[in-house]
This record gives structure tokens, C-alpha cells and sequence, in this order.
């Protein structure tokens, strides 16, 4: 009886093994910033439909109110401040929120908390880290209870910078807490005037890519609340190309806005919020236009042309070509 010989199958060597997760390291080396690269473009494209929407809201609100929606006070409540953002909620289906919001009080009372700790993810670029951190009113020691929002109208142009010869000169923007703005407020062209852009990642302290800081009592960067009127940019001015000062010549993406270093009212800003134009898309920010287009601004634009869109009735010449 013949006897069946076994065959010994070889497997792999130590040195097979390791070549083998080698490649596989490699592979994945190489497609992960490709990976990245799409998801990104999928949020840059998602942040400019929230944008998109946004902008349809505004002109809904027109149509309906004669005027857009600005950071005003209710004539019957002369000491309560309300953002846009709350007026235009039912415009992109959030009217539930706005049924039980109470405009004769502030946004961080009590009363509203309910609906102002409530995420509106319209508002929120996806590209921005740590969706989840809040903001806090200065009155209660900052202590965050209010979600944010990545996305801000910018009230006019920081004198500092027409002093520095970095501006043609000063001006309001569409956003307005005094003024109730109307299409025909606004003579440099809808098409022409920048309404809302990105001013993201606050109240926590970023510069040039980098977080500086998590916000705290003593160093933050004011604003980021969704319903909080302090999260307009009350100035565009711009910082050193390492964000580090203000104001500067670099309009976008140095800095998301200045410390303000524990001091309250800021002795510049007063009330007013003190952030700046950032975004979180490689190379520059989205923005939203009067007319509800929406475009990509390059960072590396001249301020002075930034300042140029930023105006509604400064009456300056410049192309599309420009950003």
C-alpha cells in the first residue's frame, strides 16, 4: 500500500509579510490626501448651498417686509437686540424656533435658551472644527450654553485702515444695526456687494490655520452665537499676515478676529463683536452676495478691493475679474 505524501504548501516569509504591508502603507499614503481633498470639496460645496439658502431667505424676507433683515431692535422692546438670523428662521424652515422665540428678550435669557442652544446646521460650514462648541453672554461670565454659527454679515470698514492708506475709504455694509436696508440702499449693485461671508471657528482664537486658544473668560474672540448680534463683524480690518495684529493688509483668512483679552466692553469694539473674516476651504472663503449668488474669494485679495465689495454705497469701480 503506497503511502500518501503530504504536500507542504509554502507561505509567506517575514520579509514577503513586510514588503507586502509596505505597499499596502504606501497605497494609503498616497490615496488619503486624495480622500481628503474630496471631502473637502464636497464641504466647500455644501457650505455654498447653505449659503445659497441663506441668500434665498434674505429675498423671501424682502419681498415680504418691504426691507432685509438687519441686527435691529424691535421698536417695542428698546432694549433687546435681535440678529437676522432669528427673523429670517422661518424662512429656512425653522419656524417652530421662531414661534417660540421671544423678541422682548435677549438671546442668552432663559426664555429663548431652549431655542438658541438649538444647532441650525444651515448656518455651520462643514469644513469648521468642533461644531459642537458653544458661545456665552458676557453677563454670565461667558459660560457656554448658545450654539454657533460660521457665517456673519460685516457692518462697514475699521477707520484704522483708511488712515493706513490700505483703504480707498469707509462705508457701511448691507448687514445693519441701525437701518432697516433696502434693495434700493444699496447703489453699488446687489451683484456687486458682498452680505455675508464666512467668520468662523469662534468664539475659540485661530490664526493663519493654527488654533491659538480655546475660549475662555479671559481670551476669546468675541461673538459666534447664531442668534447673537455680536457675531457680525463689526469692522473689516484686516490683520498682519500672522494675525497676530490689527488691523493689517491681510483681509481673509489671518485671523477669525482679535482677543479680546479679558477687557469687556472692549475699549475699541465696545459691544460689538470682534471678529474677522476666516474660513476653513484652502486658498480663501465663500461669500454671499446681494443678489444671492455666491462666490469664492480668494485670499490673497488686496483689502482695498475687499473693501470695495464690502461697501453698499461707496461707489467704487472694480470687475469680477478682481476676486
Amino acid at each position: 500500500m503506497k503511502k500518501l505524501k503530504r504536500q507542504i504548501r509554502p507561505g509567506f516569509t517575514l520579509i514577503e509579510l513586510l514588503v507586502v504591508i509596505a505597499i499596502i502603507a504606501v497605497l494609503i499614503g498616497l490615496l488619503l490626501p486624495a480622500v481628503q481633498k474630496v471631502r473637502e470639496a464636497a464641504n466647500r460645496v455644501k457650505c455654498q448651498n447653505n449659503l445659497k439658502q441663506i441668500g434665498l431667505s434674505f429675498h423671501n424676507y424682502h419681498d415680504a417686509h418691504g426691507s432685509l433683515p438687519s441686527n435691529i431692535r424691535p421698536s417695542a422692546v428698546l432694549t433687546v437686540r435681535v440678529r437676522w438670523t432669528t427673523f429670517v428662521l422661518p424662512y429656512y424652515e425653522q419656524d417652530n424656533l421662531r414661534r417660540n422665540y421671544d423678541l422682548t428678550k435677549n438671546w442668552s435669557d432663559p426664555v429663548n435658551l431652549p431655542v438658541t442652544s438649538q444647532e441650525i446646521k444651515i448656518l455651520e460650514c462643514p469644513s469648521s472644527p468642533n461644531p459642537e462648541r458653544q458661545d456665552g453672554a458676557p453677563e454670565n461670565n461667558w459660560v457656554g450654553n448658545v450654539a454657533i454659527s460660521d457665517y456673519a454679515g460685516i457692518y462697514g470698514i475699521d477707520p484704522r485702515l483708511l488712515t493706513l492708506g490700505l483703504v480707498d475709504k469707509v462705508g457701511d455694509g448691507i448687514v445693519s444695526k441701525n437701518k432697516a436696508v433696502k434693495f434700493a440702499d444699496i447703489p453699488d449693485g446687489l451683484s456687486n456687494t458682498l452680505y455675508i461671508t464666512e467668520s468662523a471657528g469662534k468664539p475659540n482664537i485661530w490664526r493663519a490655520g493654527h488654533k491659538i486658544a480655546d475660549a475662555t473668560p479671559s481670551n476669546r474672540v468675541d461673538g459666534g452665537a447664531w442668534s447673537r448680534p455680536a457675531s457680525e463683524i463689526a469692522f473689516l480690518a484686516g490683520s498682519s499676515s500672522d494675525g497676530a495684529t490689527l488691523p493689517g493688509p491681510c483681509a481673509i483668512n489671518c485671523t477669525n478676529g482679535e482677543d479680546i483679552q479679558g477687557q469687556y466692553p472692549h475699549p475699541y469694539y465696545g459691544v460689538d463683536g470682534t471678529g474677522q473674516v476666516y474660513g476653513f476651504h484652502s486658498g480663501g472663503v465663500n461669500a454671499l452676495f446681494g443678489d444671492g449668488s455666491v462666490h469664492f474669494v480668494n485670499q490673497s485679495i488686496d483689502i482695498r478691493v475687499f473693501a470695495r465689495l464690502v461697501t453698499r454705497n461707496g461707489g467704487e469701480a472694480f470687475s469680477a475679474n478682481d476676486f
